[in-house]
């Protein structure tokens, strides 16, 4: 074990009223001669590894952990390997796992979003077991066939120091990396006689027709996260000229969009849209529960969110409703015709990685376990589950059951998924399109999808950079502080707070305290990662 000091024994005690720990019996092995690199000798199936997640709000209410869930089942069926699960609730249970020093073999988690300085600080500070390619290669072979597939996958499961980070989850195609933005009540534009709304100017518009010939109370219901999430997915931005709100690229440059005079023209819409009563007035404090009773309701017309968790859960909470009808929106532009330059796009990693710790004691064992998800076995359980049970192969493809698209339990289908694949949230597999064209089962669903991907936000995107770790401390204080400013600020200038006449000074503000700095580390971020 790590050594312990006087911080990880208290993590450790406070650990211990929180985590919900879980033991399983072990499984009968599945073994064919072709795929013996994929799953483990009868001696090996013998290996038990403790495996660390945060539990899934999609099966939490119906299960304990991981490994009682038919998925869980089936994949030490067919690996031979058991699992004891260690399950947190949240990233702050994760955290203070984590500082106990003491972990599992495996943890599943989003190391860039939640781990101060990502993956190559984790594996600096001895956390992840950073592999070398010759590992990957001979304990791995077809996550380092999947990796060698595509230049750009190798280059985003690394370190700059040349470390393979972790297993990671992977968007198999272009159709998987969009799927957010603009909803609305398209049968209310189909009453009032208006056409679904391209334009900034259209689309205020539409909101007003909402308000002064529906009646509507809130004609655009979003909370402040969802609005952040607007601008900084570029949901609303091309009117202005600007391309995003958050940091991007153009021409190899890094730019950052609430540092230039262009953000101002996104802000004094938003506050228009404020003061004439067409935003949420409480769009601040109102929270995502809130947003979805108000579009089920009838007392909001438009939002925003995902084609499948938000605008697939209202058609189906509703569907016994007549008349209510949906319609996803491509990102707003300034003149009907135009094509907005973002969106919502993912790079082709996404979300959180598998790794193995350094505490894990037989990572050649590790790897093979999570090498299960690359080979063809493997893709086939996380994206569809259990044939005969929540799939079958119908003229040669998988279909999934009525077990799970229409639940006869009444479990909605991403409940339903949940417990026999992991495609409608992240693991170490390649995710299938086929899982989200089935998932996607309404042609409102198909058409918002079309719709919110026809953008440019590929050409802007910034790739899946790391920090190097003499720079993540400085890099984390400028981004905490530069973001919890023009949060607030973003906030005053929209309600009014804080006048627009003052831009100028917000943009020196932010100069002050060293936005430029921060564009210049992540530029050299940037510039090292088109190097590999």
């Amino acid at each position: 074990m790590r050594k312990s000091n006087f911080l990880k024994r208290g993590a450790a005690l406070l650990l211990a009223g929180i985590l919900a720990t879980s033991f399983v019996g072990c499984g009968a092995k599945k073994e064919t001669p072709e795929d013996k690199t994929n799953t483990t000798t009868e001696e090996e199936s013998a290996v038990t590894l403790t495996f660390g997640m945060t539990t899934a709000s999609a099966w939490k209410e119906r299960y304990e952990s991981f490994t009682d869930l038919p998925l869980g089942k089936e994949l030490q069926k067919q690996t031979g390997v058991n699992l004891e699960m260690t399950h947190v609730e949240d990233k702050t249970a994760m955290n203070l796992l984590l500082a106990t020093g003491e972990y599992p073999d495996i943890i599943s988690y989003n190391w860039q979003l939640n781990y101060t300085g990502g993956e190559g600080k984790a594996i600096e500070d001895g956390v992840i077991y950073g592999m070398s390619e010759e590992f990957v290669k001979e304990n791995a072979p077809d996550y380092w066939r999947v990796l060698n597939e595509n230049p750009e996958l190798l280059k985003q499961v690394k370190t700059p120091s040349g470390d393979i980070f972790g297993f990671a989850f992977i968007l198999g195609d272009e159709i998987l990396k969009g799927g957010y933005g603009l909803i609305i009540r398209d049968d209310w534009c189909e009453e009032l006689g208006i056409e679904l709304p391209e334009t900034a100017d259209e689309y205020y518009e539409m909101l007003k027709a909402f308000k002064e010939k529906k009646g509507v109370e809130i004609p655009l219901s979003v909370s402040s996260a969802n609005l952040g999430t607007m601008l900084d997915r570029g949901i609303i931005t091309s009117p202005f000229n600007l391309v995003t709100r958050e940091l991007y690229l153009m021409d190899g440059k890094v730019q950052a969009g609430f540092y230039q005079q262009e953000y101002k023209d996104a802000l004094a819409w938003l506050n228009k849209l404020y003061t004439e009563g067409l935003l949420d007035p409480n769009f601040i404090t109102i929270d995502e529960p809130t947003v979805t009773s108000n579009m089920l309701t009838g007392k909001a017309g438009a939002s925003v969110g995902s084609v499948g968790s938000v605008l697939g859960n209202w058609l189906s909470t509703n569907k016994d409703v007549a008349d209510y009808s949906l319609a996803g929106l491509k990102n707003l532009v300034a003149q009907k015709g135009d094509r907005a330059m973002y969106g919502h796009y993912n790079t082709d990693v996404v979300g959180g990685t598998t790794v193995i710790t350094t505490e894990c004691e037989d990572k050649e064992a590790a790897a093979k376990f999570l090498n299960y998800g690359y080979s063809e076995e493997g893709h086939m359980l996380y994206n569809f589950g259990i044939e005969g049970v929540s799939y079958e192969m119908i003229d040669g493809k998988p279909i999934y059951t009525d077990l799970v698209m229409n639940n006869p339990d009444g479990l909605t289908s991403q409940q339903a998924l949940s417990e026999y694949q992991l495609a409608y949230g992240n693991g170490p597999f390649v995710q299938d399109k086929d899982y989200l064209l089935q998932y996607y089962s309404t042609q409102e669903q198909i058409d918002a999808l079309n719709r919110l991907t026809d953008n440019d936000a590929k050409n802007y995107k910034l790739p899946r950079i790391t920090i190097s770790s003499d720079l993540v401390s400085e890099y984390s204080s400028l981004t905490s502080d530069i973001k919890t400013y023009q949060d607030e600020m973003t906030m005053k200038f929209i309600t009014g707070v804080e006048s627009l006449n003052n831009y100028d000074k917000y943009l020196e503000t932010l100069k002050n305290m060293g936005v430029e700095r921060l564009i210049e580390i992540v530029q050299g971020a940037v510039d090292e990662y088109n190097s590999r």
